[in-house]
Order: C-alpha cells, then structure tokens, then sequence
C-alpha cells in the first residue's frame, strides 16, 4: 500500500473518531431547539406599559400586570400563569402570535362576590383576541379579595391561569 493511500486512510479514520457523532449532532440539535424556543417566548417587562397608561389615561400610581399569550407546538402558553395584584391593579393579557385567542371566566369557579363584581364591571365575557398585538385590559379597581380562575382557548388545548387579588402589606 502506498504511503498516500495509507495517509487517506488514517485521516478519515481520525475524523470519523473526532468529528461529531450522531449522537453530538442529536445534542447539538435539541440544544439548538431549546434556545431558540426559549428566545421566542421570553418573560414578560416588569408592570408597566407607558402606551397603555397613555392610550387609557392609567394614572402613573396604578400598576399593569402584563400576560403574554402564544401558541408554539400545538399548545397554548400564558406567562405568566399566576398573577397576584392589589385592588385597583390592571392586568392585560397581550397576544404574542397571529392565532385567535379567548380568555374564559369559568362562573362555576369563581366565588360569589367575583362573579358579581366581573358581570357588573362587563369583564365576564372578554371577546376574543383575534391578532397579534391584540390586548385585553381589565381593570381589577374595587375588586373583592381572592382567585379568579380562568382558561384561555386558542391553539390546542385551553390553558388554566390565575389571578389573585390580595391585600397590600401594611
């Protein structure tokens, strides 16, 4: 066998040894996959939205709970799921894709009081977020203490989330 030949050989040996394997490129390949999701769907800014504040005439003293609401993989996602504000706070869920999204008040799962207090302020029944950007603003001033569960439908499956109005620490 000519040296050449014999240098070939080795060389490819070398890099089928070093080069990556399968199961490196495989790695390699969900480490890729779960930055970029992570990337697309990152947490929401502190509370605060100037152009809301601006656009609604929000007085700078009230705070703006933000919850981003996308599809990725078939799935719905709301982040936060759990929100936890004082009366007189505002919570606006924000559409992050181009799917048509519904958050639902269940009446069964919300106390008396909460449902009296979301029918008479006309936020029972919220229409439906129907493009990205799109926005749904409730206002929680005067709202009786405790859960307000609620699901939102859109991409798959609905997805459960809470938001809990308690009382400021002294």
């Amino acid at each position: 066998m000519s040296p050449v030949v014999c240098q070939q050989r080795t060389e490819r040996a070398w890099r089928r040894l070093t080069g990556p394997t399968i199961l490196t490129k495989l790695i390699g390949l969900c480490l890729v996959g779960n930055l970029a999701a992570s990337c697309a769907f990152q947490e929401p800014s502190p509370p605060s939205d100037p152009e809301l504040r601006a656009e609604l005439g929000i007085p700078d003293h009230v705070t703006i709970h933000r919850v981003d609401v996308s599809s990725q993989g078939g799935q719905t996602r709301l982040l936060p799921r759990e929100t936890e504000i004082f009366p007189s706070e505002i919570v606006q869920f924000v559409v992050l894709d181009h799917h048509v999204h519904l958050v639902r008040f269940d009446e069964d799962e919300l106390t008396r009081p909460a449902l009296e207090f979301m029918r008479e302020t006309g936020q029972d029944k919220p229409p439906p977020l129907v493009e990205q950007g799109a926005r749904l603003v409730l206002s929680f001033e005067g709202a009786p203490l405790g859960s307000y569960p609620f699901s939102v439908d859109g991409n798959g499956q609905p997805v459960a989330g809470e938001i809990r109005v308690g009382e400021p620490s002294p």
